[in-house]
């Protein structure tokens, strides 16, 4: 589907807004017309975009060169007040940023007395919003392993070192808003005098090519992904992540679901996100969520789901290549119509994967299939899944999803239960603003995936 990232809040042309809301009045459209409608919507978001990214582009322009701006006064040495325990925190820690978006530092340095340290969390200016650049200092303490802070008295931040030497840290916000946000950094060598970092962009993930015959042409193309590794030593198991629809226009954007991928990393796994054919740089032709000449049928949805597939056959082909990954143990994941496919491909090639996570996922938008397949598609779809699947697998839906009603949701789940499938749902309620973009929210779903993972 092409709701997969968050609504955006600028303000639209007034013929754009008026088209919408009347084909938003009509109570009896008919079909031709409802696709219309659904189309319009697609533009609509387009232009949004597009405004959004230039204002952006415009707020930034004037603004000097990307740093992290550090405290004058760094001392990374231990005193002779500083234990065991905190000493393997002291240093200057980064190469990562906040929800992807804000890049970070970390300062930990020797506290005035015995067990107290001095954290500082730093912090570049915030691209597109009027955030500017800082650091904030706090008294920390080592528990259980963990240097823990209160930045404030609704934020707290806690971080430990992973195996492989670099931080993970889990910054909670309390309040209206009550959310967290992952980041794994990297141990930065100690440079007397330095008074900021300008490596904003590094990040714990690189793009990779994963090479595919493509079925329609037979000739070689190459798919992209991005790759979070392990923070374990040795084969890691691998989370296969896949995206939702794309919104026309918009093809060539790469999708990283961050804080999902750094939360597996620090579980000792590995992250592969892939992009399919026609999308984020991938070769190929894309099949898009709705063609310009035809409403969706069932047969056009067959085979978009085969094409899902034979990429996911590829990526899952090349990975069991690759020595630092336990091709015994790869797991499946997905957001919106990715989170459908890990379904399907699960049932395709029960052998393939350990299980499956799907994130509010389906086929088309409810309304749109209530209005073109009298809104079975997503539900038989499933059905046949669950003929096949006896992995692990689990749903996660909000209950304000914009795209599926809890009913619809049910059936879905209902259906592949019915036919044998192995799973469990969970419907969350109070996701901000709209309930597709659960997966923005790890505060309601996060203890239920490390669950998972345990049992796996």
């Amino acid at each position: 589907m092409a709701r997969t990232s968050r609504r955006l809040t600028a303000t639209c042309p007034a013929d754009c807004c008026v088209t919408v809301a009347r084909a938003d009045r009509r109570g009896r459209a008919s079909a031709t017309d409802r696709l219309y409608d659904r189309r319009m919507r697609s533009i609509v978001r387009a232009c949004l975009a597009s405004v959004w990214l230039t204002c952006a582009i415009i707020g930034t322009a004037t603004i000097a060169r990307a740093e992290i701006p550090l405290p004058a006064d760094i001392t990374v040495a231990p005193t002779a007040s500083t234990g065991s325990a905190e000493r393997a925190f002291l240093g200057v820690w980064a190469h990562d940023a906040w929800n992807e978006e804000r890049p970070a530092a970390l300062v930990v340095q020797s506290g005035a007395s015995a067990g107290l340290l001095r954290v500082t969390l730093a912090y570049d200016r915030d691209k597109g919003r009027p955030f500017p650049a800082g650091f904030t200092d706090s008294p920390g303490r080592v528990v259980d392993g963990e240097l823990r802070a209160e930045l404030s008295p609704n934020v707290s931040a806690r971080y430990r070192i992973l195996p492989d030497g670099r931080l993970f840290g889990r910054l909670e916000r309390r309040g209206t808003w009550h959310d967290v946000r992952y980041v794994v950094f990297d141990r930065l060598p100690a440079i007397p005098h330095r008074t900021a970092l300008t490596n904003t962009d590094a990040r714990p993930w690189h793009m990779v090519d994963i090479p595919m015959t493509d079925p329609d042409t037979g000739r070689p193309i190459t798919l992209k992904a991005t790759y979070y590794p392990s923070s374990r030593r040795g084969p890691a198991p691998l989370l296969l992540m896949g995206h939702g629809d794309v919104t026309p226009g918009y093809e060539y954007l790469v999708k990283r679901h961050g804080d999902l991928a750094r939360l597996f990393v620090s579980q000792g796994w590995a992250v592969l996100e892939m992009m399919r054919r026609g999308t984020g740089g991938s070769g190929g032709t894309l099949l898009p969520e709705f063609r310009p000449d035809s409403p969706p049928t069932a047969a056009y949805g067959d085979r978009r789901i085969a094409a899902d597939i034979a990429d996911v056959d590829a990526v899952v082909a090349a990975v069991r290549t690759w020595p630092d990954i336990d091709a015994s143990r790869i797991m499946l994941g997905g957001h919106s119509r990715g989170g459908m496919i890990a379904i399907e491909y699960l049932a395709a090639r029960p052998d393939a994967a350990i299980g499956a996570i799907n994130f509010s996922g389906g086929g088309w938008c409810e309304r749109d299939e209530q209005t073109f397949l009298k809104g079975r598609y997503t539900v038989d779809r499933f059905a046949k899944a669950g003929a096949s699947v006896r992995k692990p697998t689990l749903w996660l839906y909000g209950d304000n999803d914009s795209c599926f009603s809890v009913p619809f949701i049910r059936r879905g789940f209902d259906a592949y239960r019915a036919a044998g499938g192995t799973g469990e749902l969970l419907i969350y309620s109070g996701v901000p603003r709209e309930g597709h973009d659960l997966l923005s929210h790890a505060i309601l779903w996060e203890q239920r995936v490390l669950d998972m993972l345990q049992r796996l």
